[in-house]
């Protein structure tokens, strides 16, 4: 689903004229691979700052022979409260500016209501965070279901005997899942170390604690990174140990560890041990090619389920931590 529109400029309105007017407004150009009829010129507005966009706003310009440009708008449905304002914007200023008209999924010349208050900047953070975890976590899934592992040795459990299961083409592809899983569980936890050290009332402290090399404090002086960013760059987010330490330089009342520590369904273990457990069974697959030859399906498929249950534990503590109600509805 999307949101969608199309403005019709007026007639006198030449086509370099629109670009001009889009460009201002902060579009920049792209290309999509595709050759559509009578488009002359792919456009993307994306707002970093702040955390403004989830999934930014498209937008085409047309021009007919004959006939007046024509600039079209879309939005996907995970768009964000500034997406929304920025796609209604645009339509506004290109209307008050090359005249004609514009049409909504909401109707002739109407705009698009926002469902609420604008958002604070560490929600949209964390969101954008737990949202791109989610997206990847996508990946592992899909995988599991079309690999098409048929060989007879690639059995979907171990047999116990080692010298058949350290060949077991199935049981080496559900170890390299492990890494890719703790990437992800990493990339989440620095996205929202980065939010959550913007927009703290701790920031001043935190930062005085950081110790940045070289090559961070020329990415910074350079522009191409926040010195949020910079410092996540410098520390790890594998072990939730660290992790937990981590977010300890923000606030050393704030305690991660907690919501990992409760108790997890029927196990023994604490998701905070069985995470931890996961970090080690990938630096020795990393490190050394030694892979768990106990490593079956059905442990591959609990692996993510715990992770994602982790990661949203962690999303729910964030929440209470700074004051929103997480969201899940991607």
């Amino acid at each position: 689903m999307s949101y969608e529109s199309e403005s019709v400029c007026d007639p006198k309105v030449s086509l370099k004229t629109v670009k001009e007017v889009v460009e201002f407004l902060g579009y920049k150009k792209v290309q999509d691979g595709l050759k559509v009829p009578d488009r002359k010129g792919c456009y993307f507005w994306l707002e970093r700052k702040d955390f403004g966009s989830f999934v930014g706003v498209e937008l085409d310009i047309y021009k007919k022979k004959g006939e007046p440009v024509t600039v079209t708008t879309r939005s996907r449905v995970g768009r964000s409260y500034w997406d929304l304002v920025h796609q209604n914007k645009t339509l506004r200023l290109i209307r008050d500016l090359l005249g004609g008209n514009f049409t909504t999924d909401a109707g002739r010349n109407r705009y698009w209501r926002p469902d609420g208050p604008p958002p604070k900047p560490v929600f949209s953070g964390c969101y954008l965070a737990r949202w791109q975890f989610n997206n990847a976590l996508i990946k592992p899934r899909i995988y599991l279901s079309q690999r098409g592992l048929d060989h007879p040795n690639a059995k979907p459990e171990p047999t116990g005997l080692w010298a058949l299961d350290d060949l077991n083409p199935r049981l080496f592809s559900n170890n390299l899942l492990i890494p890719y899983l703790i990437a992800i569980w990493e990339e989440y936890f620095k996205r929202s170390f980065i939010a959550l050290l913007r927009y703290s009332n701790h920031r001043e402290s935190a930062l005085k604690k950081a110790r940045l090399n070289h090559n961070n404090l020329e990415m910074i002086a350079a522009g191409t990174s926040t010195i949020e960013e910079a410092l996540a760059e410098s520390l790890s987010f594998q072990r939730p140990s660290i992790i937990a330490e981590n977010f300890k330089l923000i606030d050393s009342k704030f305690n991660l560890s907690s919501p990992l520590r409760k108790k997890y369904r029927r196990r023994k273990e604490s998701l905070f041990d069985i995470i931890e457990a996961y970090v080690e069974q990938r630096n020795e697959f990393v490190h050394t090619g030694n892979m768990n030859v106990q490593f079956s399906d059905k442990r591959v498929e609990k692996a993510i389920d715990d992770f994602e249950v982790a990661v949203d534990r962690c999303y729910r503590a964030f929440g209470e931590y700074c004051g929103f109600t997480p969201i899940r509805d991607f």
